[in-house]
């Protein structure tokens, strides 16, 4: 089917390439804010009828990640169909703002999936001790004191493996909402493993094997914009 040429109705392709970060950042990277803007600019352009999110990502930040979700929600709240166009991969955080796309392209040879979260603490305390410098100091609670020249305390510890416990649920919760599967399903093609394009679609990851062009079709027709 060919698109049809109406100078009023348009595709909008946005690109995310690079390592997810907060904040605003330069192409070559995704901003949470900066890419939230352009999704957010194509949403409120009335001659911008679909989107097609093109994910060229490794992923990154959980925080920018999710703004950027919340922006393509509102875009197909707004009407908007929005198609998620894989390159060479789109892991983790790259998968995070795929999946809530109405429908999702991947290459065959696409790395996707690596559906996890991680976090760490690094302390220097062993290092300095063997220079002679300690920290020490009185505290009322196990989590209190917290900082890079003290070892991390047993309470801490445990508040960020719940943290990253959170992180995970919410992430393959996500997952089985926009792929329609249960968190069992999810969690057992999850764990941060990763996929090719082809066995993604095998399991669920993906709806189609293609390229960008295919994608900005699917979004045409998505919005009907084919004839």
């Amino acid at each position: 089917p060919a698109i049809t040429p109406n100078e009023n109705d348009k595709v909008a392709i946005i690109v995310a390439k690079g390592t997810i970060l907060n904040g605003k950042q330069k192409p070559g990277t995704i901003g949470g804010d900066s890419t939230a803007k352009l999704l957010r600019k194509a949403r409120y352009n009335d001659k911008v009828k679909a989107v097609v999110l093109r994910v060229d990502s490794p992923g990154g930040r959980a925080f920018a990640s999710e703004i950027i979700r919340q922006e393509i929600d509102l875009l197909k709240a707004a009407g908007k169909p929005v198609v998620a166009s894989m390159g060479t991969y789109a892991a983790s955080g790259g998968y995070w703002i795929s999946a809530p796309a109405d429908k999702i392209y991947a290459a065959p040879s696409t790395i996707t999936g690596s559906i996890g979260i991680f976090g760490m603490m690094m302390t220097v305390d062993k290092t300095l001790g063997k220079l002679g410098i300690y920290t020490d100091g009185v505290s009322t609670t196990d989590i209190a004191g917290l900082g890079i020249t003290r070892p991390l305390s047993e309470g801490m510890a445990k508040l960020f493996q719940l943290n990253i416990n959170k992180g995970y649920q919410n992430f393959i919760g996500l997952v089985a909402k926009h792929r329609h599967m249960t968190l069992e399903q999810v969690d057992a093609i999850a764990q941060g493993r990763v996929w090719s394009g082809i066995k993604a679609k095998k399991l669920g990851l993906v709806d189609e094997l293609g390229d960008l062009t295919d994608a900005v079709v699917a979004a045409a027709q998505l919005a009907n914009l084919t004839t």
